[in-house]
C-alpha cells in the first residue's frame, strides 16, 4: 500500500483552522485520526491512498461514506448527552420552584426543617443547577477524549474583534430582546400565555449570590459545553454547520420555549466571536453581558417601580444598546473589514443527507421526543 501526495480537503474545509495555532491545528488533526472510527472526521480528498480489503481488493475510500459514517456517530453521542441532560430537567421541573415562594415548593418543603430562610433556596438552586450542566458534561468529555487545548481555546489571535465583544453583545441582545417579543406576541395570537415566573430572593446577599449563579456561572459553563466541546466536534464538518447547529441545540435545551429565538440569536452571535478571534474567553465576556442585562431587566421588573417606569427603563436601555453596538460595529467593519469575514466551505454531503442522517437516528429521535416532552409540559395558556 502506497501514499503519495496526500491533500487533506477536509482539513482545508474547516475555515477557522486558519484562525488557531500549530499546536491546536496538529492537536485537532490527530484527535480526529485517532477517532476517525467514531468521533473523527478525517478524509485524505483526491489522494492516491488505496486501502486493501479481503474479497474487494484494493479500493478508493468514499468521502461521502466517511462524513455519513462521522456525522451518524457524532450526532448519536450528543443526542445521548442532551438526552442526560433533558431527562434531568424534567426530574426537576417535577420539584420546581425551589424558593419558598413558588407555586410547586416541593424540594423546599422537604428542605424546610433545616432553615426557612432564603439561604437555604439559594444553595439548592445553585447545587441543581450546577449538577444538571456538569453531570452530563462529565460523560460527553469521557467520551470523546478531546484534550483540553481544543475545547477550551483561550489565545486571542484577532485581537480588533475581541475589542468589540462587548459591544456587539449590546447589539445582540437588543435585536435578540426585539425577536423575543415578536415571540411574545406570537404565542398570545395562539392563546398561550407567554410569561413566565422567576423566583427573586429579597435578601441582598441572596440577590447578589442569584446574580452570580444566572449571570456569570451558568454562562460560563454553557461557553464551556456549546462553544467548547459541542461546537469544536461539530466543527469538522464545516464551520457554518457547527455554528447552526450549536445554536440550534442551545435553543432546544435552554429549558423554555418562550427564549428560543432569543437564545438562538445569542448563541448563533456569539459562536461566530468565538470561532473567529480563536478564544472561547470571548464567549465568556460576551454571555456574561447579556446574562447580567437579562438579570437587571428581571430584577426590575419585579421592583415596586411606578407605572410605566419599567418599559421606560427598558426601552432607553435597548436603545442605548443597539446605537453604542451599531455605531462600534459599524466603525470596526470600515477599519478591519477583513477581520470579520469568515469563508464557508461545503463538505460532501448535502443538508438533506445530513437532515436525514440526524431524524432516522434513534437516539437523536428519543432526544427530540423528550425534549418537546419537556416543552408541553411547561406550555400554559391563556
Amino acid at each position: 500500500m502506497a501514499i503519495t501526495k496526500k491533500r487533506d480537503n477536509s482539513d482545508s474545509r474547516i475555515a477557522s483552522l486558519k484562525l488557531q495555532d500549530k499546536e491546536y491545528n496538529e492537536l485537532y488533526r490527530k484527535w480526529r485520526i485517532e477517532h476517525k472510527k467514531d468521533y473523527g472526521f478525517y478524509f485524505l480528498d483526491n489522494s492516491d491512498e488505496l486501502t486493501y480489503r479481503d474479497g474487494e481488493g484494493f479500493i478508493t475510500e468514499s468521502p461521502q461514506a466517511a462524513e455519513r459514517s462521522a456525522i451518524v456517530e457524532i450526532h448519536s453521542l450528543l443526542a445521548k448527552f442532551l438526552t442526560i441532560y433533558t431527562v434531568l430537567n424534567i426530574i426537576v421541573w417535577l420539584f420546581k420552584d425551589v424558593a419558598p415562594f413558588g407555586d410547586f415548593p416541593l424540594l423546599y418543603n422537604l428542605l424546610r426543617f433545616v432553615s426557612s430562610s432564603e439561604y437555604i433556596a439559594v444553595a439548592t438552586d445553585y447545587i441543581v443547577k450546577i449538577s444538571v450542566r456538569l453531570l452530563p458534561l462529565i460523560y460527553l468529555m469521557k467520551k470523546i477524549e478531546m484534550p483540553k487545548k481544543i475545547f477550551f481555546p483561550t489565545k486571542i489571535y484577532n485581537k480588533p474583534l475581541f475589542n468589540i465583544a462587548v459591544p456587539m453583545a449590546m447589539l445582540t441582545f437588543g435585536i435578540a430582546t426585539i425577536l423575543s417579543n415578536i415571540q411574545h406576541t406570537s404565542a398570545v395570537l395562539m392563546g398561550v400565555d407567554p410569561t413566565f415566573s422567576v423566583w427573586v430572593p429579597q435578601n441582598k446577599v441572596c440577590l447578589v449570590l442569584s446574580a452570580l449563579l444566572t449571570a456569570v456561572i451558568i454562562p460560563i459553563i454553557s461557553e464551556i459545553v456549546h462553544h467548547g466541546i459541542i461546537l469544536q466536534i461539530l466543527k469538522q464538518f464545516g464551520d457554518g454547520y457547527a455554528l447552526i447547529l450549536t445554536s440550534f441545540i442551545a435553543a432546544l435545551t435552554s429549558g423554555n420555549y418562550h427564549t428560543f429565538l432569543f437564545t438562538f440569536t445569542i448563541m448563533l452571535v456569539v459562536g461566530f466571536f468565538v470561532v473567529r478571534s480563536g478564544s472561547i474567553i470571548t464567549g465568556f465576556v460576551m454571555r456574561i453581558i447579556i446574562s447580567g442585562s437579562v438579570y437587571f431587566l428581571t430584577i426590575l421588573k419585579y421592583m415596586d417601580l411606578p407605572e410605566g417606569m419599567y418599559m421606560t427603563i427598558t426601552s432607553a436601555m435597548l436603545f442605548v444598546y443597539i446605537a453604542a453596538g451599531f455605531t462600534a460595529v459599524s466603525v470596526f467593519i470600515i477599519k478591519h473589514s477583513n477581520k470579520i469575514s469568515l469563508p464557508l466551505y461545503k463538505m460532501y454531503l448535502d443538508n438533506y443527507e445530513r437532515i436525514m442522517c440526524c431524524l432516522t437516528n434513534a437516539s437523536v429521535i428519543m432526544w427530540l421526543i423528550l425534549t418537546l416532552m419537556l416543552m408541553i409540559m411547561d406550555i400554559k395558556w391563556l
